[in-house]
Order: structure tokens, then C-alpha cells, then sequence
């Protein structure tokens, strides 16, 4: 089986995170022996790289005009035509690629998108709605988000919750025995994650608690400006996987201070590590996480509430979690039957 990605997130020179979790999704395709698949990065990105665990083509269009992506995507169709097109998120020219894709190759080619965007909460850009509109199969990253997307795209339309992969610790834990707390925050500073909310509640956290200790790691437009030097807390630069595994190691308690989440990566991958996890009261998170053990959901999202969980939080106690349903090899069969659903199915009909 012969699979083509659509993705806008690839990781590229710049960023080699962005978009690693659209990658980790095409190479658990090859645990379950898909071995042939195409990339089209659809982001304008020419530094894109590709992660030597792939087996993959990748190819971008020479811009980002909607006629220069579809002439990509119609070379690669008509080259060596794919049994399935996976587009990685929607927009209005991933809606229009696949009225045209019907239009010229019917049922010859199934189509499958995959969402992991939180606008779904809000109002929907309509071309991300068309997209799934014109999918043969829609799959969602949590079914927080599943259910807010079959609402914008009608009831009689099927949803799969097929989640994100969250690779193994593979570094031993090293707790501290000391009485003070070390806290961590990763992401991207921007006003979703309400940076600016949690600088003023560690400013009065840090006067209370002086020996605790904030380190940031992410990224934003005004990074430094955000996060200025000052005692008790550091900032790290860029949130890069493998940094942010080995700094789980080293702290304590991980802060999720955001709005919104689709699947939040980060808290699952800390609690395997052993931290424990203060999270605003996101459902995303509930559904992924379940609530209980080293997982604490505030009750609000207002300052105050957040300077009363930061003063009472603990250190793990519970034994650190094992969310095997999300490796790659799991994911990759839930990918694969979807696959195998579609195209055998249209086969033998």
C-alpha cells in the first residue's frame, strides 16, 4: 500500500520540533509495514527535514500558492498513484485538492484527515470543515476534539480517535530528595498558554517559596523580554524533544497553564517520567489522562487559583504511568485497519 501525506507542521531547520508529532504519526505507519510513503510539505518551508527513522519522498511545491500546490500533488498522483491521501490538518486548499483528487480519480483514491487543531472549539475556518466534509474517513488526535469537529461537520459524519505517539522513557528517573520543588514549564509563548498569567503567580510564588525553582522551556517573538533574569527561575531556549525529556528528569513538577489542548503531548510524556503534572481544567486532558494519581486539574483558570495549586503542589507520589496504547506500533495499527477499512473494503466491493 502506497500512502501520500499532506502536511502544513514538518520539523525544518529553524524549528526541528514543529510538527513532530505529524511525523511520529507517518513513521508508526512503518511499524505496521507501510513502507511506501510520499510527504508533501505544504507550509513554504525549504529547510524541511526528515527524520532518518523515515522512510520516506519528501517534496514541497515551489511556493505556497494554492495552483502551485496542487500542480505538486498532481504530479505525485499521476507518477505513481497512492492508494490513500492523508491530509494532516485543514484548510481551504487542502478542501479544494480533494474536490479536484474526486474529480479526477473517484474512489481510486481514498481519503483520510487527520485534526489535531483546537480552532474546532470556536468557529471552525470552513475550509478545514470542507476537508472533512470530502474525507472517506475523518480521525481525530483526542475525543474531546472528535466530538467539536462532528458538530461542525454534521452528525451522519463517522470520527476515529487515533491519538498521538509517546515514545518510552529511555533514561532512568533521578528524583531529588530535596524539600524545595523544582518546577517546569515547555511550550510556545503565545497568548493561548497565558505566559504572562503564570510569570506574575511564580513572582508571588517565589516570595513565599524562595529555594523553589521555575525553568521555562519554549519559545516566542519576545522570549527573552517574557522571561527576564531574575532568582529562582531560568530559561532554557527552544522546547527540542530531547532536551525536554532530559529536563523531566531533573524536575519535579510540570505546569500546563493553557486554555486550550487538543492532546498535550508534554503531560503525558512527563508523567512517564515520573513528574508530576498541575494542569488548567482542559476536557482534552481528561479524556487523554484521565484525572487521579500524579495528574492534578486546577478548578479554574484564574490567577489566584493558580498561585494556591503552585503553593500546595507535591511531587509525584504515585507510581509513574504506562500509556502503552499510545506508542507507535499501536497507533500505527489503528492507522493501518482505517487503511485496510477503506481501501480492501472498496475493493471487494
Amino acid at each position: 500500500m502506497y500512502v501520500l501525506h499532506i502536511v502544513r507542521m514538518w520539523p525544518h531547520a529553524t524549528d526541528p520540533q514543529h510538527g513532530s508529532f505529524v511525523q511520529a504519526h507517518i513513521q508508526s505507519l512503518q511499524e505496521v509495514g507501510i513502507e511506501k510513503q510520499g510527504v508533501l510539505v505544504w507550509d513554504g518551508q525549504s529547510t524541511a527535514l526528515l527524520s532518518g527513522e523515515i522512510t520516506a519522498n519528501i517534496s514541497r511545491p515551489k511556493n505556497t500558492r494554492f495552483w502551485a500546490k496542487w500542480r505538486q500533488l498532481r504530479h505525485c498522483l499521476e507518477q505513481d498513484t497512492p492508494q490513500i491521501l492523508h491530509v494532516h490538518g485543514g484548510g481551504w486548499d487542502s478542501s479544494a485538492a480533494m474536490l479536484l483528487c474526486h474529480m479526477l480519480f473517484g474512489s481510486r483514491i481514498r481519503r483520510v484527515v487527520t485534526e489535531h487543531q483546537s480552532h474546532w472549539l470556536y468557529t471552525p475556518h470552513p475550509g478545514a470543515v470542507w476537508t472533512a466534509r470530502l474525507a472517506h474517513a475523518r480521525t481525530a488526535v483526542s475525543p474531546w476534539l472528535a466530538r467539536h469537529i462532528i458538530k461542525s461537520v454534521g452528525t451522519d459524519q463517522s470520527m476515529h480517535f487515533i491519538p498521538n505517539c509517546l515514545k518510552a522513557p529511555s533514561l532512568p528517573l533521578e528524583r531529588s530528595q530535596a524539600t524545595h520543588r523544582r518546577f517546569l514549564w515547555v511550550g510556545d509563548m503565545v497568548p493561548i498558554k497565558q505566559f504572562d498569567q503564570l510569570l506574575e503567580a511564580w513572582d508571588t510564588h517565589h516570595l513565599q517559596f524562595p529555594k523553589d525553582h521555575l525553568t521555562v522551556m519554549g519559545s516566542g517573538p519576545e522570549a527573552l523580554l517574557l522571561f527576564p533574569k531574575q532568582p529562582g527561575r531560568t530559561y532554557f531556549g527552544p522546547a527540542i524533544p530531547r532536551e525536554v525529556h532530559q529536563a523531566m528528569l531533573h524536575h519535579d513538577i510540570l505546569i500546563v497553564h493553557s486554555l486550550q489542548e487538543t492532546f498535550s503531548m508534554v503531560i503525558g510524556e512527563a508523567l512517564e517520567r515520573g513528574m508530576a503534572v498541575l494542569s488548567t481544567p482542559l476536557q482534552a486532558v481528561k479524556d487523554i489522562y484521565g484525572e487521579g494519581g500524579n495528574l492534578h486539574i486546577r478548578e479554574d483558570f484564574s490567577l489566584a487559583n493558580l498561585q494556591e495549586h503552585m503553593a500546595r503542589s507535591e511531587k509525584a507520589m504515585a507510581p509513574p504511568p504506562v500509556f502503552q496504547d499510545y506508542r507507535e506500533t499501536a497507533v500505527g495499527k489503528a492507522f493501518r485497519v482505517l487503511y485496510d477499512q477503506l481501501w480492501i473494503g472498496e475493493k471487494t466491493k
